[in-house]
């Protein structure tokens, strides 16, 4: 049997990446979670009542939510200014309208090349497009393990670059008093992942960013994030560790971040 050809082989690895992490969310959504690993405890805080995050009805997008239904430990109210979601591909003109008027001048997406060429999104006149390709050097990752998908999030060095980038992004467009939205394909993994960073440096607790990862209820195990959290302290000896060394954010960079997922740093719709 001939080998086959080079670029079939390239066709064959980039589809085995979308299937992996684009549309592995509906793949597995009818799928049992796995069991809580020997020794590991959900603990009290996933006891706690959180309230339901705040849906933003974007027509023809899935998942679409933003974090101003939750508080931070101190008792701050977090924006509506960061809004998460799945791609835009079918985004009607209804959803268009509703950026508008959130005022969504960034649009941060964590998909590859191969993803945005097979589901390009519909522009959103007025925005601009970051592309922090998280996947980039990793295409495979989370093909048949996904708790290894969500460690390649922490320690692989084109993962760390784009969350980097897309952390100060979010911080530089709320600061100036506007929208984001941060997506990948489902708004799952990548983006979920991203989400439960920004909660974090927003000082919320554990079970507001486990329940912020679960709300969609699309086949997610709570342990893949548990084990990135956990990954990210043994590999930097703590998430602050995570955020300076990983990802080589400054204090300045971290305060900022902070500063733009309270409301003190928005305005409320």
């Amino acid at each position: 049997m001939k080998p086959l050809p080079m670029i079939t082989t390239r066709r064959a690895v980039a589809l085995a990446a979308a299937v992996a992490v684009g549309f592995a969310p509906y793949l597995v959504q009818a799928a049992p979670a796995a069991a809580t690993p020997q020794g590991q405890q959900s603990g009290p805080q996933t006891q706690r009542a959180v309230p339901a995050p705040d849906r933003v009805a974007l027509g023809g997008v899935y998942n679409a939510r933003t974090f101003g239904n939750y508080r931070n430990t101190d008792g701050q109210a977090l924006t509506d200014r960061v809004i998460r979601s799945g791609d835009l591909q079918n985004l009607t003109d209804a959803g268009i309208a509703e950026l508008r008027r959130r005022d969504v001048r960034t649009i941060i997406d964590l998909r590859t090349t191969f993803e945005r060429q097979l589901k390009p999104n519909r522009p959103v006149p007025g925005a601009k497009v970051v592309v922090a390709d998280v996947m980039a050097l990793a295409p495979l990752a989370g093909s048949a393990d996904f708790p290894g998908m969500y460690r390649t999030f922490v320690d692989n060095p084109g993962a760390r670059e784009a969350y980097r980038s897309a952390l100060l992004e979010v911080a530089t467009t709320v600061d100036r008093g506007d929208s984001v939205l941060i997506q990948c394909s489902a708004g799952r993994d990548r983006t979920g992942w991203l989400a439960a960073v920004l909660l974090r440096i927003a000082g919320a607790d554990m079970a507001t960013i486990e329940a912020d990862f679960l709300a969609n209820n699309t086949g997610v195990d709570v342990n893949w994030l548990r084990g990135a959290f956990a990954h990210a302290d043994r590999m930097y000896g703590s998430f602050d560790g995570y955020l300076h060394k990983g990802l080589r954010l400054s204090d300045k960079d971290i305060a900022s971040i902070r500063t733009a997922m309270l409301t003190q740093g928005a305005t409320a719709q």
